[in-house]
């Protein structure tokens, strides 16, 4: 298949660097720049997924088995009108958003919970998502809804404003661990932080209390 690479595109080097900055000084954490694999068609996002694929998906992150470089697959910008359902403009946001689930998946060794995994990531990329119910978080720990990113984005912005940038990070780095992550495990890990447990009842509270 027809590939392009970052080889030769300074302009989408140059964004690398500069995110990479920003990205390191929020996560308090360093990675290697990841590879661009940049597609030319739904033809291609299909292969690479290995599945015929939803209009709005144009990218993805990887980590390449058995080492630390990540690789993003994403439809080039001018492909973006012609195979998807975003804008030419939004390819950067996009970009940035992937380059965030690589943070994601080096700091914590996995990508659970995934409503976390993409808030921070939409988030970070300034991708506000309004509506859905926050209380429908639960519903997205290894499960991708609709409402995963509304969701996401709301609790990720929320935990922000109201409690800090520093208690997200460490959130963040709590995750890394030998046991499997799985929603009790978070649970603890969300409680130590915060100091209040991760469930209905007391994100109801925190909620009304905000």
């Amino acid at each position: 298949m027809n590939y392009i690479t970052t080889k030769k595109n300074s302009k989408i080097e140059d964004f690398l660097k500069t995110t990479k900055k920003e990205l390191n000084k929020f996560f308090n954490f360093e990675i290697q720049e990841p590879a661009v694999m940049l597609l030319n068609s739904r033809e291609q996002i299909n292969s690479i997924w290995e599945q015929k694929t939803a209009d709005w998906l144009v990218g993805g992150a990887k980590i390449l088995n058995g080492t630390k470089n990540g690789i993003i697959f994403i439809l080039s910008p001018d492909a973006f009108p012609k195979y998807s359902s975003h804008k030419k403009e939004e390819f950067w946001q996009v970009l940035k958003h992937e380059y965030c689930h690589i943070y994601f998946r080096q700091i914590t060794g996995g990508s659970y919970p995934l409503w976390l995994n993409e808030g921070l990531a939409n988030y970070l990329a300034g991708q506000k998502k309004n509506g859905g119910n926050p209380l429908d978080v639960f519903s997205y720990f290894d499960e991708v809804g609709g409402g995963i990113y509304n969701v996401g984005y709301y609790w990720v912005e929320f935990l922000i404003k109201k409690f800090g940038k520093k208690k997200m990070v460490q959130l963040i780095h709590g995750l890394k661990t030998e046991r499997e992550m799985t929603p009790r495990l978070f649970a603890d890990i969300f409680q130590n932080i915060y100091g209040f447990k991760f469930n209905r009842r007391e994100l109801t509270i925190v909620l009304n209390n905000r």
